[in-house]
């Protein structure tokens, strides 16, 4: 495979060395052509958004692109064995899905549950076999469906209820100042003003969760972490002075691109939240944790309350779902759809030790 070569007159023939020679340059010509396109198709899978990678017959790496080093948070990926830090199950379920078939696979990654959809194709090169791997991450998409499809059927209902209560509540609130000026029975004006009071009421309640539907797009800005947490922490704890609130932001120099008036008002809430779970703990703490994740913002509130139980810890983004005896169940529920307007995700995790709730900023 010396293509730099050539024959002279000295060696053979004039004609058959001229031959040699053009046949020599078609070679290196052909070669050349193939190194560019390998190169040109290389650097293509390498900066396509879609996280891609190539696996030999022994699980080795052949190639894997930049979104895949990134979604995975593993810079040095070189074997399928690798993605066992990421998930303990993954490389075997990749291994498992045949070629040319998807397969929808639920996974933590770094705290936060995901759901990828990974496709699987072979090729033979060099007369081997190399499946190649490409992987969607659904979950940004999936919160956003849902949030959309929430507020689409709260609007329906808001409308409709609205239009249902505005005329009852008018006609009884008339009633009743008719019937104290006519000084009509005690228990007829009773009755009327109880209907007025509770249709006045459930308007007000219907008029609160129109809140899911008015989340203002985000005014991004550069912001400190160290220093949105240190002003929740000054807002929460003369409310809850019984609570140990500790910050801890590492590096403390970490920035976030968030709207502060969003971002604050999610903060408070899962600070708020904590708090209600440690009224029966002793020694209650709460720790507000920033930490910079392979590229990414994690932004946690932590307590060591008794923890969630695993049919509560699976609603807690439904709208209206609360614990609470005044809890209104929309706290957490808008707290994901401002998270989901900042391109960004909110992830529970909880256990008998206590609840850790974490803000991640792409």
């Amino acid at each position: 495979e010396d293509f730099t070569r050539r024959f002279i007159a000295d060696d053979l023939d004039a004609e058959l060395k001229d031959q040699f020679n053009l046949v020599l340059e078609r070679f290196a010509d052909a070669r050349a052509e193939r190194d560019v396109q390998a190169s040109y198709l290389e650097t293509v899978v390498r900066h396509v958004p879609v996280p891609f990678f190539a696996a030999r017959a022994d699980g080795s790496l052949a190639l894997v692109n930049n979104p895949a080093r990134r979604l995975t948070g593993l810079p040095t990926l070189t074997h399928l064995d690798d993605l066992a830090d990421v998930d303990p199950t993954l490389p075997e379920t990749l291994r498992q899905i045949d070629a040319g078939q998807q397969q929808l696979v639920q996974i933590r990654l770094r705290e936060v549950p995901v759901e990828w959809r990974i496709s699987v194709s072979q090729i033979r090169r060099d007369g081997n076999a190399e499946r190649l791997y490409s992987i969607e991450n659904l979950s940004g998409e999936l919160t956003a469906r849902e949030s959309s499809a929430w507020r689409n059927l709260l609007r329906v209902l808001t409308h409709e209820i609205m239009n249902t209560l505005t005329p009852v509540t008018s006609l009884a609130e008339t009633c009743s100042n008719m019937l104290k000026k006519q000084n009509a029975d005690p228990e007829i004006r009773n009755a009327v003003g109880t209907i007025a009071r509770r249709s006045g009421g459930l308007m007000n309640f219907v008029s609160r969760y129109r809140e899911l539907m008015k989340i203002p797009t985000p005014r991004i800005e550069e912001l400190s972490v160290l220093d949105v947490a240190n002003s929740a922490v000054t807002l929460i704890r003369e409310q809850f002075s019984e609570i140990d609130v500790a910050v801890d932001v590492s590096p403390e120099s970490l920035k976030v691109q968030a709207d502060r008036t969003l971002l604050d008002q999610v903060l408070l809430n899962l600070l708020r939240n904590a708090a209600d779970a440690l009224t029966d703990t002793t020694n209650a703490r709460i720790d507000i944790r920033g930490r910079l994740d392979h590229g990414r913002v994690l932004l946690q509130v932590a307590d060591n309350g008794p923890g969630m139980a695993d049919h509560v810890l699976d609603q807690v983004f439904v709208p209206f779902f609360t614990t609470k005896r005044e809890g209104s169940g929309i706290g957490l529920s808008l707290s994901r759809q401002i998270m989901t307007a900042h391109s960004g995700d909110i992830a529970v995790r909880s256990d008998t030790e206590g609840t850790v709730v974490s803000l991640v900023f792409p």
